[in-house]
């Protein structure tokens, strides 16, 4: 069994919030990841496009968060963020094509869009191994900073 993504629930994005680990999910130990504040906010506004929480293959246990939201008309940008001690073992790759199919069943979305930073190549990996294309540098900021970072599409086709 692959990764599996489960939505974001508000007792878990509260305690998050709070700079807590949640209480009503296992997590890793090294979780909350960096960006679990951030993603935990958007909860509220949660759809089918998230958030959602990233189970390992196998395990019952969090080990980070995904999600989306619309940036324009037919656009959709993509956030992933998977704990340190998992990095390398596809959990990310799978949680991003796993989130995709998700986004396929919806027939407003035309393109796909994620930002990696140049600073974690392996984060550039990801997408491209999930079938996206570079498009090109451009500056992204996080928690109020500026940072260079690769631009990344997946164009979708509906029939």
């Amino acid at each position: 069994m692959g990764v599996r993504l489960e939505r974001m629930t508000s007792a878990t994005a509260a305690a998050l919030l709070e700079g807590k680990r949640p209480s009503d999910i296992s997590v890793a130990e090294d979780y909350p990841t960096e960006f679990s504040q951030g993603v935990a906010a958007q909860v509220a506004h949660g759809s089918d496009l998230g958030p959602y929480v990233i189970y390992a293959p196998n395990e019952a246990i969090v080990v980070g968060e995904i999600g989306g939201a619309f940036t324009g008309p037919g656009t959709v940008e993509i956030g992933y963020a998977v704990v340190r001690s998992r990095w390398g073992r596809g959990i990310a790759t799978e949680a991003v094509r796993e989130l995709v199919r998700v986004i396929r069943k919806r027939s407003d979305v035309e393109r796909v869009v994620a930002h990696t930073p140049l600073d974690r190549p392996a984060s550039a990996r990801v997408v491209e191994k999930a079938g996206f294309t570079f498009v090109r540098e451009v500056e992204d900021s996080h928690e109020g900073q500026t940072l260079r970072a690769k631009e990344w599409e997946l164009r979708l086709e509906h029939s």
